[in-house]
């Protein structure tokens, strides 16, 4: 499974997994980022492929786009 580029100019949420402090950044910027740190806890978070396959996923679901 691939991440859609159809994506790249929306802007995602994804949230802390530490504080669940929400992260708006666009699809481009997620698709290239393996971690960053939190602006409210300071953890450094790790994105994994299967965290942003999720997270692009759970995005066409709620836009109402099916998922591939």
């Amino acid at each position: 499974m691939t991440i859609p580029l159809d994506l790249s100019d929306a802007d995602l949420t994804f949230a802390c997994p530490y504080c669940a402090h929400p992260l708006v950044k666009r699809g481009s910027w997620f698709k290239v980022v393996s971690r960053y740190r939190c602006e409210k806890c300071q953890s450094e978070v790790r994105i994994g492929y299967p965290d942003k396959l999720k997270l692009f996923d759970h995005y066409k679901r709620q836009n109402g786009q099916r998922p591939r």
